[in-house]
């Protein structure tokens, strides 16, 4: 199942405002497990739909059925597909009276967490607020960078394994496959690209002037240098957030995931060409400087 930006928002806003229209009215950790169950339930009716290209329709349709009970329908799809505020207000079991809100929810029915619900599972766990347990997760992730990433996702994987298979969300395995794989290759490719066009290079000053490659100052030949540092800093980030981009995350937090490779990887190839721009200007300034003394 592949989901749009534009379904995946649909879904994290019509959570959200019901999580808002809550509010207070039920504890916090009861809130977010009731969050976690709807959020599975509405990709599993996603995925039970008897078709691979899902339309908005079926989006706000799946929507509907996940009304709190007792709650009139929307008259119209189209209303629901221009304006997704005003369905969500109406999934999430606002009456038409001002403060008059369905605060018990079905056993099923209530918003998503953050991203994959580990926060507040652990807070739970453990008997903390989920904002307490977000806060630390944050500090931890500025401090030690991809490392705290790596630590979320071993803690998503036991929290996925220790759960009651109707409370975690389905992991579609295709896209995370291809979610992980993809930037990894593409970099592995830019990087074999970059050192067959240094040896081109050198190969083409090889014919030009039969002589080998003058040994350039540091300055000049920094990527042969630094290259592999370079990739392994890559690859540590990278890794770690086109895993978590593929798994089922909150409020279409994995499209922002995948645009955040996609950027690295970018600016890895921006490396990659001021290096070999680099490696030019060097040359060009050894054949030229005995002009210049």
């Amino acid at each position: 199942m592949q989901l749009t930006q534009k379904q995946e928002s649909l879904i994290s806003r019509y959570l959200r405002d019901l999580a808002v229209q809550l509010g207070d009215t039920v504890p916090e950790k009861t809130r977010d497990r009731h969050l976690r169950q709807l959020q599975t339930r509405i990709y599993k009716e996603l995925e039970a739909l008897p078709t691979n290209a899902i339309s908005d329709e079926d989006v706000v349709s799946v929507l509907r059925r996940a009304m709190p009970q007792g709650q009139a329908s929307p008259a119209s799809p189209k209303p629901a597909l221009t304006q997704p505020r005003a369905i969500n207000r109406q999934s999430a079991g606002v009456n038409a009276a001002p403060n008059r809100v369905h605060a018990a929810p079905p056993p099923e029915s209530t918003t998503a967490p953050i991203w994959l619900g580990v926060c507040a599972f652990n807070a739970e766990r453990f008997g903390l607020s989920p904002w307490m347990v977000r806060l630390f997760a944050v500090i931890c992730g500025l401090v030690t960078g991809p490392v705290a990433v790596f630590f979320y996702l071993a803690a998503y994987a036991e929290f996925y394994v220790s759960s009651d298979r109707k409370d975690r969300p389905a992991i579609a395995y295709g896209q995370l496959a291809l979610r992980a794989a993809a930037p990894l290759a593409v970099a592995i490719g830019l990087r074999w690209g970059a050192f067959k066009l240094l040896d081109l290079i050198a190969y083409g000053h090889q014919m030009a002037f039969s002589e080998a490659l003058p040994p350039l100052d540091r300055q000049w030949n920094w990527l042969a240098n630094n290259e592999d540092t370079l990739f392994f800093l890559l690859w540590t980030s990278v890794i770690p957030l086109s895993i978590l981009s593929g798994l089922p995350l909150a409020n279409a937090w994995g499209h922002s995931l995948k645009r955040l490779t996609q950027a690295l990887v970018a600016l890895y190839f921006m490396a990659l060409c001021f290096g070999i721009a680099s490696v030019l200007v060097g040359l060009i300034l050894d054949r030229v400087q005995p002009y210049m003394q």
